[in-house]
């Protein structure tokens, strides 16, 4: 899916990668829309926030380097399930993908990104950062966790990963209360 979107891939073509058997699938998910709702779920929200019901981190440090993390983490696990590695570009294209594609997760990615928000909201009421208008912080660290320019410089995915992750902990640097 990552590499030629969800339409190019057959719920045949999931099992098949997989190694497991063609009616497997269906014991679980009655089609493949509920399979990749669920697969979008996991990769996109659940891995980043585990239990939807969990509180958010408590500042707006701990989110920043829980994101880095587990980017980090899922870059890692998809590239291994693939046999290669995943460039950040590809995967950022499949999460628009799933947002157009699928109200449902729209709504749960939502819900999930509010819990970053409310860990910026949080971070600016208590002075953790300087006192910025919460929306040009939510964007800025957004534009940069889903940021495409590297690809540009034809930089190798690793480095890309790298980059993000990089400018994501240097903007916190940036924004960050003195009295921190």
């Amino acid at each position: 899916m990552i590499k030629n979107g969800v339409d190019a891939v057959s719920t045949g073509d999931i099992t098949k990668a997989l190694g497991l058997s063609r009616s497997l699938p269906y014991r679980y998910f009655s089609t493949k829309r509920e399979l990749v709702y669920e697969t979008f779920k996991l990769y996109f929200c659940d891995r980043f926030f585990p239990d939807p019901g969990a509180p958010a981190p408590s500042t707006l440090y701990e989110a920043v380097w829980l994101v880095a993390d587990r980017l980090s983490e899922i870059m890692n696990s998809l590239g291994k399930s693939v046999g290669g590695r995943i460039d950040v570009f590809d995967y950022n294209a499949l999460y628009l993908e799933a947002l157009k594609r699928e109200p449902r997760f729209k709504r749960y990615a939502s819900l999930q990104s509010a819990k970053f928000s409310g860990c910026v909201d949080r971070a600016i009421a208590s002075g953790e950062i300087k006192p910025l208008s919460s929306d040009f912080v939510k964007r800025i660290l957004l534009d940069i966790f889903g940021r495409g320019s590297d690809i540009l410089s034809k930089k190798s995915p690793k480095r890309n990963l790298e980059n993000i992750i990089s400018d994501m902990r240097d903007f916190y640097e940036l924004v960050k209360s003195a009295r921190r």
